[in-house]
């Protein structure tokens, strides 16, 4: 079983206590009383008691939000973003030391998301080097205000968002959500790190989603594969995966031919809704397949869906290039343009 833990820059102790109960902030208040040192350890109990509560108190992945278009002010929203912050030493006042944060999430349209913290309630002094400048972390916060281009967010938390693993064989960080073609068994014998070439690339662009989805069968091990239809929520499902060692079901989305080119959130349906319609099929690793380039907006998507604390899973993205790599390694790549005339 994967846990979420949740380590501390900044915590707003009020909002974090109103969030979590008055049952579990009694909770955290007994434990951190027992500390040594109980005023610098409360930040860090709440925020274990928030890691606890995050999956029951319906907290949505910003970017799944937006892709569904279920966000509105007062809602509590957790993302993980890279943020700018920067001091606002202008504003200071006794007990305030605000700092601004801004960053941009792009769920098929650009969205900056802005706000503001009081750095006086870091949870630890070494903690204030973590957020000045360019950060990756991870946020909790209420929306405050909402717009085609720009949402604001008042945090609770913001910090370090962590896996961990509760298999008693390992005990360790879990190795996170996004699964690679290297960690699936039935891709053990395929080099990943071997160069595919212009040629090959321009090669797979010819070969029909169907035929790519018949291989990547054959070599899985399934045997029943559904047709096409308008409805379908993924193209292939599967329970036959061996993923880092574990079977495990997996749903697949393919995208062949017919976009040959770079793939953005739009090109995945009305407001991205297949990687939306793709992550309620009840599998543990859910994957998208192109036959050219995935853009960092859909693997961001993909991420925010699979990070949802309500219903955790992992993915897995192929690209053109690992693609033709599979196909290579069956022989199933065309004669390229180059050779044709050879």
């Amino acid at each position: 079983m994967t846990r979420i833990v949740l380590e501390p820059y900044f915590l707003h102790q009020e909002q974090a206590q109103s969030l979590l109960g008055e049952q579990r902030t009694q909770s955290a208040q007994a434990r951190a009383a027992r500390r040594s040192e109980p005023e610098a350890a409360l930040p860090y109990v709440l925020a274990a008691e928030l890691s606890d509560a995050v999956p029951s108190m319906g907290v949505c992945e910003l970017a799944k939000c937006l892709l569904e278009q279920d966000l509105r002010t007062g809602q509590i929203i957790g993302t993980e973003l890279e943020f700018t912050f920067q001091r606002d030493r202008a504003s200071d006042a006794p007990g305030i030391k605000p700092t601004n944060f801004t960053a941009v999430i792009d769920a098929g349209e650009p969205l900056r998301v802005t706000g503001t913290f009081n750095s006086a309630r870091t949870a630890s002094s070494s903690a204030a080097g973590n957020l000045a400048g360019t950060r990756r972390a991870y946020m909790i916060g209420t929306v405050t205000s909402l717009s085609a281009a720009h949402i604001e967010i008042r945090p609770v938390f913001i910090g370090i968002r962590s896996f961990i693993d509760d298999h008693p064989a390992t005990g360790q960080t879990a190795p996170g959500a996004r699964v690679y073609p290297s960690d699936i068994g039935q891709f053990s014998k395929i080099d990943f790190t071997a160069p595919v070439s212009e040629a090959e690339r321009e090669a797979v662009l010819s070969v029909p989603e169907k035929e790519v989805k018949h291989a990547f069968a054959d070599l899985i091990g399934e045997s029943y594969i559904p047709k096409d239809w308008g409805g379908e929520r993924s193209d292939l499902y599967t329970s036959r995966i061996f993923a880092r060692g574990h079977q495990v079901s997996a749903a697949w989305l393919f995208k062949g031919p017919g976009h040959p080119r770079a793939m953005d959130v739009k090109a995945l349906g009305k407001n991205g809704d297949q990687i939306d319609r793709l992550f309620t099929e009840p599998a543990e690793l859910l994957v998208l397949q192109h036959c050219h380039q995935i853009k960092p907006s859909v693997v961001s998507m993909m991420a925010a869906y699979a990070h949802d604390a309500r219903h955790p899973r992992t993915y897995m993205i192929i690209d053109g290039s690992d693609t033709g790599r599979i196909l290579r390694s069956l022989g199933l790549l065309p004669a390229s343009p180059a050779t044709l005339f050879l």
